[in-house]
């Protein structure tokens, strides 16, 4: 569901959750990421990304469900019934999907003129299944749109996200990442952000929003007296109808801290805080479990992985393999 976010690296007894926060005692098995491979000769880069599938109890590597292949990046979008969605980038950016247990990858949507304009492109299947939310990029790169299309009754609607320029956008495209859809199948929520330092959740009705400005957006947990930066990332709906996302705050002296709220019948609630850190990934079941993975200080050694389903977070590490770094996660 949800790609990157600013999360926090959680140590015993800094984390606060609420009582029982209706999430589930269990977790998946399994989680997928996407590993980047790096050249070991600084003038080469990045070769390409590849994903993965992980154990969520030990972190262990279980197998491999695409290649590695120069110039390829498969990036994991989310894990539902059975398949692990991903964007393939390359030339243009395209969605496949693999199955968990292994095998042959299969195209979804195939890639479109000037999507490679669109580094957060996304896409999200509705809970029944029968509705799609993609990002693409139109008028030769131009226009930044967000398509919803209901695969049963063939009915399209096509949101204008952005066009260049952008008012108030330092860079082109503008981010728009983390497509939700409610239970309803009807409501929308992303992440957008026209620039590095704004991040907001906006809610849409994907069937009937025309623009940008037909969104609602998700309420702040910063305190107005307090004149803090808040960003917002990561939406997720849980079963309930709830939104869930994950805030971050820096105050008017520098101090930082985030939560993971929920959003319901216009109330929102913290479900857990810690303090911020730079960027991790993160993902959230329809359940109510959370994962999240934070990059090691040193490149060396492990990657932290947190799981979360209420009460005190779990942590797992999880090495990639000789080369490769952590691009990306999802369960």
């Amino acid at each position: 569901m949800a790609l990157t976010a600013t999360l926090a690296v959680m140590v015993a007894g800094c984390a606060t959750a609420s009582a029982r926060a209706g999430a589930a005692s269990t977790f998946p098995a399994v989680f997928a990421a996407s590993f980047s491979y790096t050249s070991p000769t600084a003038d080469h880069g990045d070769l390409g990304e590849r994903i993965a599938l992980l154990s969520a109890r030990t972190g262990d590597l279980l197998r491999w469900l695409t290649p590695r292949q120069d110039g390829t990046f498969d990036t994991v979008l989310s894990v539902r019934d059975g398949w692990v969605y991903f964007l393939r980038g390359g030339a243009n950016v395209s969605i496949w999907r693999v199955p968990v247990a292994g095998g042959r990858t299969r195209l979804v949507r195939p890639g479109a003129a000037g999507c490679a304009l669109c580094p957060d492109a996304g896409y999200a299947l509705s809970p029944d299944g029968r509705a799609v939310a993609y990002v693409i990029s139109a008028d030769h790169g131009d226009v930044l749109e967000l398509v919803a299309r209901n695969l049963a009754t063939g009915q399209q609607n096509t949101i204008i996200m952005a066009t260049k320029p952008s008012p108030g956008a330092n860079n082109w495209p503008p981010g728009l990442s983390g497509l939700s859809w409610a239970p309803d199948d009807v409501h929308l929520a992303v992440q957008f952000y026209p620039t590095a330092a704004i991040n907001s959740v906006l809610v849409f009705d994907a069937f009937t929003a025309r623009t940008l400005s037909d969104g609602r957006a998700a309420p702040s947990s910063c305190r107005v007296t307090n004149k803090p930066v808040c960003e917002e990332f990561d939406p997720a709906y849980l079963a309930s109808g709830a939104l869930t996302y994950v805030t971050q705050r820096i105050s008017a002296t520098g101090t930082a801290s985030a939560s993971l709220v929920k959003w319901q019948s216009g109330r929102l609630t913290t479900l857990l805080s810690f303090p911020a850190a730079p960027s991790a990934f993160y993902d959230m079941t329809p359940q109510g479990q959370a994962i999240w993975a934070d990059a090691p200080a040193n490149p060396d050694k492990s990657w932290t992985i947190w799981r979360w389903s209420g009460g005190t977070p779990v942590k797992i590490t999880a090495l990639p393999p000789p080369g490769y770094g952590l691009g990306g996660i999802a369960w």
